[in-house]
């Protein structure tokens, strides 16, 4: 028979503690699971296209934004692009941890399918500059189209289109940034366009954005494996609007932790306190579908 070790009193006292400790765990990361359960939300910076970075930040703090994605080379006036230096860049992901607010992404015009080569070398060159601002930022995603002023997606484009992908997914591979191809939009409107460029891609550092509210079932087997990033338009500002909900139901059962982003373009400032009542009401529909 094995004898059972008597304790000190220390030793005694010692483990109690560290038990009790151990307990109040659980309930803390219970407590934290459901806000990490959901995905996060953010604006693009076509909704405040005149404010410095240093106001952009603080209002996406204040207002409960989880995230900023950020337009580039579009004059807005945050001043931020790939030719930013690298003391730019330092300050400017000092600027957002600060405040406890992530770069949600790099947003760009890059586009891959025109048949002009030394037009697809630039936009090339232009995508892997953006994606080294992105990994310099803390951005995961670099929104990218098919575009290239053709007027519908051909097989030879498809082809074209995922190549670049697959260049430029291996420039940043391991480097914390991913870049992603716009879906509901330009030449790749439907989840079949969508799919021809996906099943061609080889690289795994490749994603999806998907540039509306709402998915319905063909789209989300289509893009469930490679979406990460999503664009919400003028219909979320409408009070009645509740396709975040449904958004987010969809979400949960892949364990989406990505952004969703307003994208809202009225080449001007929209009002502050627009801003802060569709977060809040955004919010409380992501939190609704992801219970």
């Amino acid at each position: 028979m094995t004898s059972i070790p008597k304790l000190t009193r220390r030793q005694f006292l010692t483990r109690s503690v560290s038990a009790t400790a151990a307990s109040m765990v659980v309930p803390r990361l219970a407590m934290a699971a459901p806000r990490q359960m959901q995905m996060k939300l953010s604006f693009m910076t076509f909704v405040c296209p005149t404010w410095p970075i240093e106001k952009i930040v603080k209002f996406a703090k204040e207002a409960g934004y989880d995230g900023v994605e950020i337009r580039v080379d579009a004059k807005h006036k945050h001043d931020i692009s790939s030719q930013s230096s690298a003391e730019v860049r330092r300050r400017t992901k000092k600027l957002f941890a600060d405040a406890g607010v992530e770069v949600a992404a790099v947003a760009t015009s890059v586009q891959f399918a025109s048949p002009k080569p030394d037009v697809l070398k630039t936009n090339l060159e232009s995508a892997k500059a953006n994606l080294d601002l992105a990994a310099d930022l803390g951005a995961p995603v670099v929104r990218m189209f098919a575009g290239g002023g053709i007027r519908s997606l051909t097989p030879e484009a498809a082809r074209q289109v995922a190549a670049a992908f697959d260049e430029v997914g291996e420039h940043s591979k391991g480097s914390g940034s991913c870049p992603v191809l716009e879906c509901g939009h330009d030449i790749i409107k439907t989840a079949k366009e969508a799919g021809e460029v996906i099943r061609l891609v080889k690289t795994s550092n490749f994603g999806a954005l998907w540039n509306t509210s709402t998915m319905d079932d063909e789209t989300f087997a289509v893009l469930k494996d490679r979406i990460r990033h999503f664009h919400v338009h003028d219909e979320v500002l409408d009070p009645n609007n509740t396709n975040l909900v449904g958004l987010a139901q969809r979400m949960k059962t892949i364990g989406y932790r990505g952004f969703v982003s307003l994208e809202i373009i009225k080449n001007k400032d929209l009002p502050e306190e627009l801003l802060k009542e569709v977060a809040a009401r955004l919010k409380r529909q992501i939190a609704e579908g992801s219970k």
